[in-house]
């Protein structure tokens, strides 16, 4: 007797418009999922009157596509709470389960649900976060975990914090790591190094500029550094901005050594991998992370790496990494200093952290990902 085939959709929203950490986790997993005899993936998408061109946005992702032109995403999930329709009516082909990637599941959807919960950041960090995100997520997070048949996290350090916080059963909780994403082409070393302003040596950070990342205390072991060690060096702060960063600016705009701290604002891959090269050091002093992509990105590259010892830091970068206390500045700015000063030790963290970026590959999360609609879905 033949099996059935089960169908898994996949919310793949998250990989349309500017595409954020989330929409890479979406894109980067769906385009390597495979059907086989036992399941068979599609997407679903919302295009309101089909107005959206999202070929380049799904290119690669190789399965049938729903595609829901009733409503644009937005208005629905405004809606989804008085509308008489469920979910699963909105899209022609039926599955007997979704997999929801941004943590929220519409409040009308039948069948077997995976979510996606990256941390607890609208918890432990709620003024870092859009004021419009942090309402979206705290009004449906624990509605979203009790209906759904299984979590999907991207750390044991998250997976511990749902456990915690949701008050959900342990094995309900799947950990599928996130993995580097990203081109092997660098734009031009002198280009964009003029372009911002930077010249060598430098000390590089890449991320947000909000507070959970901990930018006003490294601009305070910087500034320790300039003043008891004469280092010669510039720290770069490479990335958007974020919310409540007005403490940030201003602690480098009063800094001794404001000349030397340089806001290079949102930038492009190629230029990101470029400062990557260049650096003789990354640091990611984060208070939390549900993953933390940065450090791991930085290890490609081949530049040594001091984080924090707090949240999932240590699990993603073990001992490829100088961890810190992130509340010690002291304790930052000596981290630093041990890995410019010892040529030796910062050898050592490079040759390391080729090895542990090599251990988070898409394919196996892929594999994962598979595995657990299997069991979800019986």
């Amino acid at each position: 007797m033949n099996k059935t085939v089960k169908t898994i959709a996949l919310e793949l929203q998250p990989c349309c418009g500017k595409r954020s950490g989330i929409g890479t986790y979406t894109y980067e997993l769906a385009k390597r999922l495979k059907s086989d005899d036992e399941i068979q993936f599609c997407g679903n998408l919302f295009n309101f009157c089909g107005r959206n061109d999202n070929s380049q946005a799904l290119q690669g992702i190789d399965m049938d596509m729903n595609v829901s032109r009733v409503f644009p995403y937005g208005v629905y999930r405004r809606l989804w709470r008085a509308l008489p329709i469920s979910y699963d009516n909105l899209f022609s082909q039926k599955s007997d389960g979704t997999v929801f990637f941004n943590y929220i599941v519409p409040p009308k959807i039948r069948g077997k649900i995976i979510t996606t919960v990256y941390d607890m950041t609208y918890v432990r960090f709620p003024e870092t976060m859009d004021a419009r995100n942090l309402r979206r997520i705290s009004a449906g997070m624990e509605r979203s975990a009790k209906r759904s048949d299984r979590i999907i996290t991207i750390s044991e350090f998250s997976k511990r914090e749902i456990i915690d916080l949701l008050g959900v059963p342990e094995e309900k909780v799947s950990v599928i790591y996130s993995a580097p994403s990203f081109s092997e082409e660098t734009a031009d070393s002198e280009v964009t190094l003029g372009k911002y302003g930077i010249t060598k040596p430098y000390i590089l950070y890449v991320g947000t500029i909000e507070p959970r990342k901990n930018l006003v205390r490294l601009i305070h072991a910087f500034e320790m550094l300039k003043k008891n060690e004469k280092l010669p060096y510039r720290l770069v702060l490479a990335g958007g901005k974020g919310w409540q960063n007005e403490e940030i600016y201003r602690a480098a705009k009063e800094s001794t050594f404001a000349k030397d701290i340089i806001f290079t604002g949102y930038i492009s891959n190629r230029e990101r991998n470029c400062l990557y090269q260049n650096a003789e050091l990354f640091v990611f002093p984060s208070l939390y992370e549900g993953f933390g992509m940065p450090p791991l990105e930085a290890m490609h590259w081949g530049c040594p790496v001091v984080t924090s010892d707090a949240a999932s830091m240590p699990e993603i970068c073990g001992d490829a990494a100088a961890l810190v206390n992130p509340l010690d500045e002291g304790d930052i700015a000596k981290a630093i200093m041990k890995v410019l000063s010892d040529k030796e030790y910062a050898e050592s963290l490079r040759k390391k952290g080729y090895e542990q970026e090599k251990k988070f590959t898409w394919e196996t999360s892929a594999q994962q990902l598979i595995s657990v609609c299997k069991e979800v879905l019986g």
